[in-house]
């Protein structure tokens, strides 16, 4: 095995940054930089493989988010054309090529080569130490049986146990669709037939993983599930998985990214039998809940899967009624409040990671409580021809525009419909995503990823995303309204209500906040909130009204639902009192709000007391 250094376009050396833990190119060695070699294979020329000198030394089994001992060093491409002792690079499985622009960054996405796609090889003159031999001869056994699956498991599972799992992120990424679906395959089998060595196999390489127990215990649930498809509509996602809310578990290098490409790739093996299921998160928004359902009832979305954690209003009664009733999915989120912790991140990665039901929908839409999708006129009111559509067309994810509603003079919460008592205001271009929910393994609140494979986006008017405008800011971002469908979002409702959006507690990244207090972190919502309250218009999502109203009655005919609903609503109505007052409070000592913000607030306190008084606490 030759080994050499690699020189980009511009006369730099690509190097590692030890502090960064990226790949860099520089004509000088900074102290952070690491050398890199370029290992061609003797008996397969066409591949190469970057990494650096120093391998590092074995993995600590510690805290999973502070754990980046496991970031790539490891990268394996094939040769895009050879030409005089120049050369390009592609990725295994995307085909893309790798590029050095003249900043000193490195890119794995662009789609041709141009001159920042060529690179050179200069001979490396000093002998590499044992460990380091034996590593690369380790990835060049890896390289060879990469089209025996099973043998590449057991290479993988021999080689040393310092880039055991690493080895294995490079057999991960360089599936194609097909074996990766033969591999899942395997790896539902194995963990369903125990023992089979194909399970010893797997389990060497998994026991390397910081926190390994979760990815054993999912592996093994999924392949039991798959068999008997039996769920359970009520389910917790205990304090054991809190680590599945840290927000930079997504990185390569953490333990926890490892276990959610093993998992990710074994359920892409998983058939569906059902169109789409609705996730959730919530805390407190009791009021709301049969709304919702009905409203996605209505449209043809008929399974949900709700996370909540830590609710104080009396919504774990009622959601547990319609969960024993086979209403919903109820999963009880509420963990050990570690710091740092984000719930709508674990909820998100426990559904997509952990959770096998989900498993049974072709088609996952992440949809907060205060969202409601709203297919077009045009689509007869309903999701089925829409997924029907994006399908027939081959995209693995579709995205929906936002459309944020004003509170219409509300200044209470009242017993209405949303789309009865807001009206349309901004066509904003936030998104939120509608995926084939096998092919995700993590997801943001406003679109899905994988993070071993490339997916096609495309905005449910089936418009294609590039792949160069899939990166986490611009796919939550489309500049044109969609028109098949949108989400009608209730982000202000009445005046009470938007105080108590600001009071439930929700997370501020040190941990889950338990007592409940008007907060904010931006004065502007006061003036957002004084600007729109006026404002007139109309509610496309009010020609639903009839229908959803039927199936909230029906929702309420349930033994016990209609007992619950009325608790959360008393509890609603005291809390919501002493949050509005709160909001006066902390308003008026806020320097930063202008005279005229505050004079609005007051007079809406005002109006607000009037109001409450009038109908009486327990309306």
């Amino acid at each position: 095995m030759e080994f050499f250094h690699l020189k980009t376009f511009h006369g730099t050396t690509l190097f590692f940054c030890s502090e960064e833990r990226t790949l860099k190119h520089s004509t000088e060695k900074q102290a952070s930089y690491i050398d890199v070699v370029i290992a061609q294979s003797a008996e397969n020329p066409a591949f190469f493989i970057i990494a650096p000198i120093n391998i590092g030394e074995d993995v600590e089994r510690i805290r999973p988010e502070e754990n980046v001992l496991f970031k790539d060093r490891f990268f394996v491409f094939e040769t895009g054309f050879q030409n005089n002792n120049q050369l390009s690079l592609l990725s295994l499985e995307e085909k893309k090529f790798f590029s050095a622009d003249p900043f000193g960054n490195l890119a794995f996405n662009r789609d041709e080569s141009r001159e920042w796609e060529v690179f050179s090889l200069f001979p490396y003159q000093t002998a590499l130490e044992e460990k380091s031999a034996k590593i690369f001869g380790d990835i060049n056994n890896f390289i060879l049986n990469k089209n025996n699956i099973e043998k590449t498991i057991h290479e993988i599972s021999l080689s040393n146990k310092n880039i055991r799992v690493e080895l294995f992120n490079l057999f991960a990424r360089s599936l194609n669709t097909t074996r990766r679906r033969i591999f899942s395959k395997i790896l539902t089998t194995a963990f369903l037939n125990l023992p089979d060595e194909n399970y010893f196999n797997i389990l060497e390489i998994i026991n390397h993983i910081p926190h390994a127990e979760w990815v054993h215990r999912a592996l093994l649930e999924l392949a039991q599930w798959n068999v008997r498809r039996n769920s359970r509509s009520i389910r917790k996602a205990a304090g054991e998985y809190d680590f599945l809310g840290y927000g930079h578990i997504r990185d390569r290098g953490n333990g926890i990214y490892w276990g959610s490409v093993i998992l990710g790739i074994a359920r892409e093996a998983i058939e569906s039998r059902k169109d789409i299921a609705l996730l959730a998160t919530a805390r407190d928004e009791g009021i709301y809940f049969l709304e919702w359902i009905a409203h996605h009832r209505v449209i043809g979305i008929k399974d949900f899967f709700i996370y909540t954690n830590d609710n104080t209003d009396g919504s774990d009664a009622l959601l547990k009624v319609l969960a024993e009733n086979g209403e919903i999915t109820w999963i009880n989120n509420t963990g050990n409040h570690i710091p740092g912790i984000n719930m709508q991140y674990k909820a998100y990665n426990h559904a997509l990671t952990t959770l096998p039901e989900i498993l049974d929908f072709r088609w996952c839409a992440v949809v907060d409580i205060d969202e409601a999708i709203l297919p077009s006129q045009g689509s007869k009111n309903s999701i089925a021809p829409i997924i029907s559509a994006r399908d027939e067309q081959g995209v693995d994810c579709f995205s929906l525009n936002w459309r944020v509603y004003y509170p219409n003079s509300h200044l209470t919460w009242s017993s209405g419909l949303s789309a009865e008592r807001f009206i349309e205001g901004d066509k904003h271009p936030l998104v939120k995503s509608i995926f084939k929910t096998n092919l995700f393994n993590y997801s943001y609140a406003h679109h899905p990823e994988c993070s071993y494979s490339g997916r096609i986006y495309a905005t449910v008017d089936g418009n294609i995303y590039s792949q160069n405008q899939t990166t986490n800011e611009d796919l939550n971002f489309t500049q044109t309204p969609t028109e098949w469908a949108h989400v009608c979002h209730y982000h202000l409702r009445s005046f009470e209500e938007y105080i108590w959006k600001f009071s439930r507690g929700e997370n501020d990244g040190k941990g889950v906040i338990k007592n409940k207090h008007f907060r904010y972190n931006n004065p502007a919502i006061f003036d957002l909130f004084a600007q729109t309250f006026k404002v007139e218009g109309k509610s496309p999502a009010s020609r639903l009204s009839e229908d959803i109203h039927t199936e909230m009655r029906r929702l309420l005919e349930i033994p016990g639902v209609s007992e619950a609903m009325q608790d959360i609503i008393s509890k609603y109505h005291t809390a919501s009192a002493v949050f509005v007052e709160e909001s006066l409070q902390s308003m008026s000592a806020d320097d930063r709000i202008d005279s005229n913000t505050k004079q609005t607030w007051e007079n809406l306190c005002s109006s607000w007391r009037q109001e409450r008084l009038q109908k009486g606490t327990n309306t």
